[in-house]
């Protein structure tokens, strides 16, 4: 016979079996679905909560905020800005924030008060890419990319997304507008990228050029206070006006804060006695709740894949124990098998083969059975959650076929890892004493 034939004939035989104790084989099938279901619409979900919840923490804000002596913080119960100030740090405070242990996320920001078409308003600098408490409160799925003409405006401003201000002579266009916060100075404010501030003081240092007025700002040292607005008033008594007045005469760089938040094993306590030992700065904590909430979170997820992790394991010790029976009771037809001349090696394919099925099928039916329990949390608790402010979003395209493949591929090797050691104790058996009794050890 072929090996093509081999193999169709086991394949056959492994089928055969499968239908012969349909019950014992549905009940097995049906364990295997509920555990991978329960398994995929965990995975689900809980990519789901997690970032839900993940933004909902990031909206209270930072644990630390680190600003120049002097400088005034508005303490409310999140900590997402400062007040506008004229003191600010030499950016390269952030990289030495960066070398302290516990420190988890370092987001600089810089605030500034500009002028436009006759009206004071506040801009917000910040770094997208280690932003962690402005874009959060954006809605969900409509995170802009920020370009150096891009604002994005606080709840309260009049300005609507789509809008555009003219600022130091460059068009700046409103991307989008954030949640309401609670936060006077952060809903007050318009919100740009660093290299936006940069081109817009670059513009206004053109305008002092083209004016004939002296560019008087230069870089900070770390810790040191600047007045802009005395210099700003300089230039308004020297004769300039108009455009002059959209910013005061700024360098590009400076930082007015760092906004810190710690690793989920860090003390607050002493990352604060730590960051203490830098001179000329000023250090203010959040609510301690909302960061020990935010660190045991971590933990919290590790505890339920864990958990998840022990489940599966019960379930190969099922499979196990079930296929140790079946093998028992087929010792007679194994030993027949052996006699008429099958090798070792096609008993284990059979056995292995027929675990494989019974699994995969139970695999397969269990992502329909897992996507129904992700459909009916979304429909129901994931409201829940929304209405509390925990958004619901369903995982990526990718992550969800992967999760599907590797259930499979999981539901899979299961059955034939469950098998194999009843497979290989029925392969070293004597096939007489297989014939003899169906009980043989």
């Amino acid at each position: 016979m072929t090996r093509r034939g081999t193999l169709f004939l086991l394949l056959r035989l492994a089928a055969q079996n499968v239908g012969r104790r349909r019950l014992r084989t549905l009940f097995l099938g049906l364990s295997v679905t509920m555990a991978v279901g329960v398994g995929f619409a965990a995975f689900a979900t809980g990519w789901s909560l997690r970032d839900g919840i993940a933004t909902s923490f990031s909206r209270m804000g930072a644990d630390l905020v680190v600003v120049p002596v002097g400088t005034l913080v508005n303490i409310t119960s999140t900590l997402l800005t400062v007040q506008p100030t004229d003191q600010e740090f030499d950016a390269s405070l952030g990289e030495k924030l960066w070398t302290i242990p516990g420190i988890a996320q370092v987001a600089p920001q810089r605030i500034v008060r500009a002028e436009v078409e006759g009206r004071p308003i506040n801009l917000i600098a910040f770094d997208p890419a280690a932003d962690f408490t402005v874009q959060p409160w954006l809605p969900e799925g409509r995170r802009p990319i920020l370009t150096t003409q891009s604002l994005i405006a606080g709840e309260r401003v009049e300005n609507k997304p789509g809008a555009v201000l003219d600022i130091c002579g460059r068009s700046m266009v409103i991307e989008a507008r954030l949640g309401k916060t609670g936060v006077g100075p952060f809903d007050d404010s318009y919100f740009l990228s660093f290299p936006a501030l940069d081109a817009l003081i670059a513009s206004r240092q053109k305008i002092s050029i083209a004016a004939g007025i002296p560019i008087s700002a230069k870089p900070v040292a770390p810790a040191q206070a600047v007045d802009p607005l005395a210099v700003l008033a300089t230039h308004h008594h020297a004769g300039s006006a108009g455009p002059i007045n959209c910013l005061p005469d700024l360098a590009p760089g400076p930082v007015s804060a760092f906004l810190l938040q710690l690793s989920p094993a860090a003390s607050a306590g002493s990352v604060k006695f730590a960051v203490g030992q830098i001179p000329g700065l000023k250090i203010v904590a959040g609510n301690p709740v909302f960061t020990a909430s935010r660190q045991a979170l971590g933990s919290l997820f590790w505890g339920i894949a864990v958990f998840a992790g022990l489940l599966l394991l019960a379930l190969l010790f099922l499979v196990t124990l079930l296929f140790s029976a079946i093998v028992q009771e087929r010792y007679r037809e194994i030993g027949l098998l052996r006699a008429m001349g099958a090798r070792p090696g096609q008993i284990m394919s059979i056995i292995l083969i027929e675990a494989g099925l019974i699994t995969s099928l139970g695999g397969l039916l269990g992502l329909g059975f897992g996507l129904s329990l992700v459909l009916a949390f979304a429909r129901s608790l994931g409201l829940y959650f929304a209405s509390l402010g925990v958004p619901f979003a369903w995982p990526p395209d990718w992550a969800m076929w992967l999760a599907a493949v590797a259930a499979m591929v999981f539901a899979t090797c299961i059955g034939i890892i469950g098998a194999f050691i009843p497979a290989w104790r029925a392969r070293q058996l004597e096939p007489y004493l297989m014939i003899q009794t169906e009980n043989a050890r």
